[in-house]
């Protein structure tokens, strides 16, 4: 790629490379700053840009309005097309943007030089949906996967990492694509966790959320056990006015179910020797106690003796397989 090219726009510096848009931001990003910093961030992604990178080395403080208006224009990024980096080296800057959740929201980086670094050579839209549907079909992560509500929580758009999830874990990309109510995929899940997202996306289209919300959500495959990360926040038009809800999906941890399984089966082992003591000593407070003592004693012993024979048979069942005794949930809808 040719080195990059300083150009006037607007009021902070602005260089492009190749479909790629730097610009460096003040020192403070504040109430005073941060409306000229909006305009001119949505004016480059107006461009058609591939990838805009927020230089934020230079930065020293940043206020939650800072870190909204980071989160407003990557909406807007996405509806565009545009992929939105941040170069952050400040910690005071990075806790800001960890607090209000802007850092699940975009990648964030050390340096402009690696920011550039992470673009990928060129793909047509049929090579990166061959791959996406490779990588499904592998069961692997297929990255960020995102869903655009509008104000009554019905899907306008997903990507296609969210059509590859879908179909990685069973599903049917039809039935959670657009025109589809994600509050009706929730409710039809009828279990806590899903009623939660429901709650949380309610709350995004009513603005009645101070910043994006994070909500960690199980979504097991047979091999591994996956926790989710949904990053649910509201979705605003350019005068900040609530337009919808945008849902985020990001694997924040997996485990092996077979190492999960080991687990188990160390816990139920030592949990099962520690009531094993517990009625031994029971036992003896029995042979020395009389009247209806003995009676509630012995139901006692009776019941933990059940327990120990019935926690020693599931270790035994579930030995050689590569599940947990204790099953996982089935994945909620995504």
């Amino acid at each position: 790629m040719s080195g990059p090219h300083p150009k006037a726009w607007g009021s902070y510096p602005v260089r492009w490379l190749n479909g790629h848009a730097i610009i460096t931001l003040p020192e403070h990003i504040d109430p005073a700053t941060i409306g000229s910093i909006r305009e001119q961030l949505l004016s480059i992604i107006n461009r058609d840009v591939l990838v805009l990178v927020v230089d934020m080395s230079g930065t020293i403080s940043c206020d939650d309005s800072g870190a909204d208006a980071l989160a407003r224009v990557h909406h807007r990024a996405l509806a565009s097309g545009t992929e939105l980096r941040l170069v952050v080296s400040s910690e005071i800057v990075r806790r800001v943007l960890s607090v209000s959740g802007v850092d699940r929201l975009m990648s964030v980086y050390p340096s402009v030089e690696a920011a550039l670094a992470a673009t990928l050579p060129a793909q047509t839209d049929l090579e990166t949906r061959a791959n996406r549907a490779a990588q499904a079909r592998q069961g692997v992560d297929v990255g960020v996967e995102v869903a655009q509500l509008d104000q009554n929580g019905v899907i306008v758009s997903v990507n296609d990492a969210w059509d590859a999830f879908a179909l990685m874990n069973g599903g049917d990309p039809a039935r959670m694509g657009a025109g589809v109510s994600y509050l009706d995929v929730c409710a039809s899940a009828g279990d806590p966790v899903t009623e939660k997202v429901a709650d949380s996306i309610r709350q995004a289209l009513a603005s009645d959320l101070r910043g994006p919300l994070i909500v960690e959500v199980p979504c097991h495959s047979p091999a591994e056990a996956r926790w989710y990360d949904m990053l649910i926040s509201t979705r605003r038009d350019n005068g900040g006015r609530a337009i919808g809800a945008t849902v985020r999906l990001s694997l924040a941890r997996s485990e092996s179910r077979a190492v999960l399984a080991a687990g188990c089966r160390e816990l139920v082992v030592a949990v099962t020797h520690r009531l094993f003591g517990v009625s031994h000593s029971l036992q003896a407070d029995a042979a020395e106690a009389d009247g209806p003592l003995v009676d509630r004693l012995n139901w006692a012993i009776n019941e933990l003796d059940a327990i120990i024979w019935d926690a020693r048979t599931a270790v035994f069942r579930y030995g050689s397989s590569a599940e947990p005794a204790a099953r996982l949930a089935e994945p909620p809808p995504i």
